[in-house]
């Protein structure tokens, strides 16, 4: 069966390691679009965050928050699936008291407390080959992308009935403590899905969100068959996804998971390794 949509996580995969699209990528996609394929960006980055990403690449459907949100090519709603109160408020509480640092994804922005923990931390562990300068302008720029809006306190906020609704939480600190936060999240608050995209972070979304239950919804509404639908991925979040696909490539810089929920390993993303796919198996 001809392939017929190709979801591509952005963060180690569609990304090289500058966080660019590559050339060669891009005229992969351009020439896979020019066949009727179509192309969504599927990842945990927010909804301002993932339709930038998706322009750039000529646009498409989108999901993100780890597929708690879902949208179709013109914008619109295929799937929010928020995290309900009661689970939320527990999680933002279990996470507090690990000294954890935390940003609540929602569809208006991202909202955190303490924005000079989350720069240094960002700085430490997400730009630590850039300069201090450098490392700023960057965080500023992730900042405007997410239109990041910083409150005084986030449980409170978050306890407020009027609280835009929340995608995704992002728990950043240090391993330890995340496993145990991830230990007891696991065990005492029901409602909740967790997965990561690396050792720095727990990604928290609604029970049953993942990136695969979002391919399925927008390829039930695309009237697309499983068997047509190809998914590149490298991390956890990118698990489900890959499976469900009926082609699940992982990159060649991919963890151990990635790589063993997949049919195949391309390249590495810097190695162009999506381009490498799609012109074998759509384009060849």
């Amino acid at each position: 069966m001809p392939y017929r949509l190709i979801a591509l996580d952005l963060d180690g995969t569609l990304l090289t390691s500058r966080h660019e699209i590559t050339p060669r990528t891009r005229e992969a996609l351009r020439a896979a679009r020019e066949r009727g394929i179509v192309a969504t960006v599927a990842t945990g980055r927010s909804p301002h965050s993932a339709r930038l990403i998706s322009r750039d690449i000529g646009g498409g459907p989108i999901i993100c928050c780890n597929g708690a949100a879902v949208y179709d090519e013109a914008g619109n709603p295929v799937s929010i699936k928020p995290i309900p109160q009661a689970p939320l408020l527990r999680c933002l509480e279990v996470c507090i008291e690990a000294g954890l640092l935390l940003e609540c994804y929602t569809e208006l922005g991202n909202y955190m407390d303490r924005p000079v923990a989350h720069m240094l931390a960002y700085k430490r562990w997400f730009l630590p080959r850039l300069s201090w300068a450098r490392g700023l302008q960057a965080l500023a720029r992730i900042w405007r992308r997410n239109h990041v809006k910083p409150v005084r306190n986030l449980l409170k906020w978050a306890e407020q009935p009027d609280h835009p609704k929340v995608l995704k939480v992002m728990v950043v600190g240090e391993a330890a403590n995340l496993g145990q936060a991830a230990a007891r999240l696991g065990r005492e608050v029901p409602g909740l899905s967790l997965t990561s995209s690396g050792r720095e972070n727990i990604e928290v979304m609604a029970a049953g969100v993942n990136k695969g239950h979002g391919l399925q919804m927008l390829a039930a509404r695309l009237k697309i068959p499983r068997e047509a639908l190809i998914a590149f991925g490298d991390s956890d979040n990118d698990l489900e996804m890959l499976t469900y696909a009926g082609t699940g490539v992982a990159m060649g810089n991919a963890n151990d998971a990635a790589k063993a929920a997949a049919a195949r390993v391309t390249g590495t993303n810097n190695e162009d390794g999506v381009a490498a796919a799609i012109e074998e198996m759509c384009l060849s």
